[in-house]
């Protein structure tokens, strides 16, 4: 990692020389997005308007929100391959080699599957952990309304029980996760290995590991949800009768903004990663970085 200090970096470092990495090469780490963001975009395209399980009167539509889903979910897959293109040219770069948009997606191939199975593997275990710790939240929530002589009191209770167990949920999902792009690329770890190797990067830093990757989510994503809000995405679930409104003619801006945005934020959460990753290895793995450093002075001698 000869482009980054070779010391721990602090919270804002983290993010700043994200921001900083990615800008060396901006254009390509847009390109390569993009690219990997239009099959995804065409397909959003054909579909038209989303359904929001509702019709009109407020009926369910399931088979209607079934047919989107089956568009919706291959978009976002094909999405993330574009994500781990990026994180190939990125990986390149790293090391100091060069990178391109072609070199990014052929590189991708040969690590698709463990970078691929990892992440799935970490939402697996998150997903399970959900589950263990959101069902007693409910239960407590629910006993919270029933048991408290004030309704907004046990709402409160119930609220700030469940944002606490979600941001646990989060962590957890970010634990096991944040490495595994680096170490597939970096260390040609399968998928098993790539989670284990997260879960030990991340040991004593659930509560660092959380706040960076929550910071550069929300820049990642922030700016979709307030397009979503913006073109009344929000009234579509609240009010019934707005169900499907949406023209088509804007329902295709709002996913060309998304194209164009997504594609400019996504390269930044990828390079938080990489950031975030080489801090972990720097504060744990210290001792072996020295180790070596003075083996190649002692051969050198």
């Amino acid at each position: 990692m000869s482009v980054i200090p070779q010391r721990p970096l602090g919270f804002g470092e983290i993010l700043d020389g994200a921001i900083q990495f990615y800008r060396r090469d901006f254009g390509l780490y847009f390109l390569i997005a993009l690219v990997g963001a239009l099959p995804g975009y065409a397909m959003l395209l054909a579909l038209g308007t989303p359904g929001t399980g509702l019709d009109p009167s407020g009926a369910p539509a399931v088979g209607e929100l079934g047919f989107d889903m089956a568009i919706v979910f291959p978009a976002a897959a094909l999405s993330w391959v574009g994500t781990l293109a990026v994180a190939v040219a990125m990986a390149a770069r790293l090391e100091g080699g060069s990178a391109s948009l072609e070199s990014a997606y052929r590189g991708a191939l040969r690590p698709f599957p463990s970078a691929a199975g990892g992440h799935l593997l970490a939402l697996l275990i998150a997903v399970i952990a959900g589950l263990v710790i959101m069902v007693p939240v409910m239960v407590a929530g629910a006993a919270a309304i029933a048991t408290l002589d004030s309704f907004i009191a046990g709402m409160t209770v119930f609220g700030l029980t469940g944002l606490a167990a979600a941001l646990v949920v989060l962590a957890i999902w970010f634990r096991t996760s944040f490495a595994v792009f680096p170490a597939v690329l970096l260390e040609g770890r399968n998928a098993a290995e790539a989670v284990r190797r997260s879960l030990k990067l991340g040991k004593g830093a659930w509560l660092r590991i959380l706040g960076v990757m929550l910071v550069a989510s929300i820049i990642r994503d922030g700016p979709s949800f307030g397009i979503f809000a913006l073109f009344g995405g929000f009234e579509m679930f609240t009010s019934p009768t707005t169900a499907g409104t949406l023209s088509p003619g804007l329902q295709a801006v709002q996913n060309t903004l998304n194209l164009l945005i997504g594609s400019f934020t996504k390269p930044f959460l990828v390079a938080t990663v990489f950031l975030l990753y080489h801090d972990r290895r720097v504060r744990l793995e210290a001792a072996d970085l020295e180790t070596a450093a003075a083996a190649m002075a002692t051969d050198e001698g």
